[in-house]
């Protein structure tokens, strides 16, 4: 048995070697953003990498400098192999933080985009896409490199931004791929913008048949993000000159299915601390914190019918309910679910908002 173990342990390691990369790691250009766009019939990759990014694969440490590399062809991964082919080096995307779809790119097709690295064994499930608005995405990276731009290190400061405000991110490349799945409702994918200072996620891009329909702004992302359960905090500016930030917030959705009517109850607990009091009224006191209380439910109230408008307007499932109202309707679903494309127009909505301001702490003299 001993002599058997022995025989198999080299067996098995050389087994393990069979699919891996042979170079050493300075001869290894590690892709750190990953730009995928359609023009003219082809499709154009740009593989942005650090140069001397081998030393730390982790940073993309070396020079600090980085480099593009492209690749066309009829199809994303004809592309691929172009651009493999003609670098001087060997490609990976083993360490691909960021995926970016220009706008050409997302209007021709999700699936056409993403195929070709849903087959890469290689891939991080972690890694984020965005789409690029209204620009190619070629051009944006060349943009950032122009104005002196460390486009991975800013898109990594993009996603601790949006840890800091959602709970969690549904734009990973995992995420995305089962979204794709769901055929009865729109994909949604965080939509770039450059601005003088860096990159700005101002909404979410949406997807019909897996095409790009149209780019939702800011406010109407943010109903989509409570209404998922997925918003951490938001700030609530009311007309009293009173400044409120939400701390705590808790969606809960139900669907009703009777009579081929289908009733949808969005109910959100949420709970908010005073930032900002430049009134000279005592907002303190038990009837005008009352006061508040309602107000900031009819404010929040608001920004969830945004969304909800924007979907009975445009026929559009971008909440995601077809999942909601079989599950919890498992029965009369069958009934109109080959109808389902014209029942999200007649859906019926209920709000049911409740809310508490939690304590203020002032520093100085308490009022």
């Amino acid at each position: 048995m001993k002599k058997l173990v022995f025989l198999l342990i080299p067996i098995l390691l050389c087994g393990c070697t069979h699919d891996m990369n042979r170079e050493e790691i300075d001869e290894i250009n590690l892709v750190l953003v990953m730009g995928i766009d359609y023009s003219d019939g082809e499709y154009i990759l740009s593989a942005l990498y650090s140069i001397g990014g081998g030393a730390d694969p982790e940073k993309g440490a070396g020079s600090g400098q980085e480099d593009v590399a492209k690749g066309k062809g009829k199809s994303a991964y004809e592309a691929l192999e172009d651009l493999k082919s003609k670098d001087k080096k060997a490609i990976t995307l083993a360490q691909t933080g960021s995926f970016l779809i220009g706008d050409e790119a997302a209007k021709h097709g999700l699936d056409q985009c993403l195929d070709f690295l849903s087959r890469d064994e290689t891939i991080k499930m972690e890694s984020l896409i965005y789409i690029i608005k209204n620009k190619s995405a070629a051009d944006f990276i060349k943009e950032g490199i122009k104005n002196k731009q460390i486009i991975h290190t800013d898109l990594e400061a993009i996603e601790q931004k949006q840890q800091d405000v959602l709970t969690r991110n549904d734009n990973t490349f995992v995420n995305v791929l089962n979204d794709m799945k769901q055929t009865y409702s729109s994909v949604l994918i965080p939509y770039l913008i450059a601005t003088e200072s860096g990159y700005l996620i101002n909404g979410y891009a949406v997807f019909d048949d897996l095409k790009l329909k149209d780019y939702l702004d800011q406010d109407t992302s943010n109903g989509v993000n409570f209404i998922r359960n997925i918003m951490r905090s938001y700030p609530i500016y009311l007309k009293d000159e009173v400044g409120l930030y939400v701390s705590y917030t808790k969606t809960k959705l139900k669907a009703d299915l009777k009579n081929n009517i289908i009733t949808v109850t969005i109910k959100v607990d949420f709970e908010t601390m005073i930032k900002e009091v430049i009134t000279k009224a005592d907002i303190f006191s038990q009837e005008e914190l009352l006061r508040l209380t309602k107000e900031q439910n009819e404010y929040i109230r608001s920004i969830l019918e945004k969304p909800v408008n924007y979907s009975i307007a445009n026929g559009l499932d971008i909440l995601h309910l077809a999942r909601l109202v079989e599950n919890q309707n498992f029965g009369d679903w069958k009934g109109i679910e080959g109808d389902w494309d014209n029942q999200i127009s007649n859906i019926k909505y209920v709000y049911e908002l409740r809310s508490q301001i939690t304590k203020s702490f002032i520093l100085g003299n308490e009022r």
